[in-house]
């Protein structure tokens, strides 16, 4: 059998503590294809899944990562809508971060000319969950106010993009005055910091309906409550994560006093990591997603998405750019 490098986690832990191995190949099971990996994207919650700290564990050893472009090597015979040589982007249970990656083919999404692999890589997961989370929960529409967290990072700079696009007026924050300034380029309407106390009279004051119809919210803690009294009367909290580290508690009686609601998102059950795994049941409708974003792109109606680039042998400073929060958009692995 022939050999590939991949980034190995063979015990819970720091993510450090990750080993650059060769694996032997193996073989393709149906309904999977072998993918020959260019890009791979960092995901925040990388540091769960090495600690053993995410709802799902992997078997040790395995290699992390859960968003990959490249393009098709390998198929199983059982797999008719892809074809050999195809450019790809995927979400994978994990095994992005390797040379090659075995993939199921629910996940595997075709990725057309105009688009650089470079940039697709950043489609599957964090583009997915954006526009899925705004689409499908948020209803999101024209005319509408949305508050977005984070707006610095991968999740918030696509909330950024795919709301502008929708035609909602969008309120950013982030932390530094370099992140706010990526925002107002990547379509927010105004960029606030991220100042937990203050951020409630700013947001109203810019509201003419005294609050945000939708807040998009991936970080949790202090900004979570702040959110509570920035949200709109009838107005939805989306809660996406917890980058924070902090999971806030809800004050009902805020819901009740404006009528808003408070929804969780998640993107995994739709792609097979929740409780059951249900990918085959969603393939279709995350499929159009994907597409949606991709055609985005590629006809230059959305910005494309803002990357920031380090080769494969530089794995340890770009996990460690994505965890300090040191990147503005979704960090990449190139191979």
């Amino acid at each position: 059998m022939s050999t590939y490098q991949a980034l190995v986690c063979t015990h819970w832990g720091h993510w450090s503590e990750l080993e650059l191995q060769q694996l032997e190949r193996p073989a393709l099971k149906p309904g999977q294809v072998r993918i020959r990996v260019h890009h791979a994207g960092v995901g925040f919650a990388l540091s769960l899944f090495v600690a053993g700290k995410y709802q799902r564990k992997p078997p040790l050893p395995f290699t992390p990562g859960t968003e990959a472009a490249g393009e098709i090597i390998e198929l199983s015979p059982d797999v008719q809508h892809l074809q050999l040589g195809q450019r790809v982007t995927c979400a994978l249970d994990w095994g992005a971060f390797a040379q090659e990656a075995v993939v199921t083919a629910a996940t595997v999404y075709p990725v057309p000319a105009g688009v650089p692999l470079s940039l697709a890589a950043a489609i599957p997961i964090t583009y997915g969950t954006v526009w899925s989370a705004l689409e499908w929960k948020a209803k999101l529409h024209k005319g509408q106010t949305i508050l977005i967290h984070g707006a610095g990072g991968a999740l918030g700079m696509a909330a950024v993009q795919i709301a502008h696009l929708k035609g909602a007026c969008v309120i950013a924050t982030a932390s530094t005055e370099e992140k706010r300034n990526a925002a107002l380029a990547n379509g927010a309407d105004y960029a606030l910091p991220s100042d937990a106390e203050a951020l409630p009279a700013l947001v109203k004051g810019l509201c003419p309906s005294g609050g945000a119809d939708v807040v998009f919210d991936p970080v949790g803690g202090d900004l979570f409550d702040a959110s509570l009294r920035c949200v709109a009367s009838h107005g939805l909290l989306l809660v996406i994560g917890f980058a924070s580290g902090r999971i806030a508690q809800i004050p009902s009686n805020l819901l009740l006093l404006k009528n808003s609601s408070v929804s969780g998102f998640n993107y995994g059950q739709y792609i097979g990591w929740g409780l059951t795994d249900e990918r085959v049941l969603y393939a279709a409708k995350v499929a159009q997603v994907i597409q949606q974003v991709l055609q985005a792109i590629d006809e230059k109606s959305m910005p494309i998405p803002q990357t920031q680039h380090f080769a494969f042998s530089d794995w340890l400073k770009a996990i460690d750019t994505t965890m300090s929060r040191k990147s503005i958009g979704k960090v990449i692995m190139d191979f």
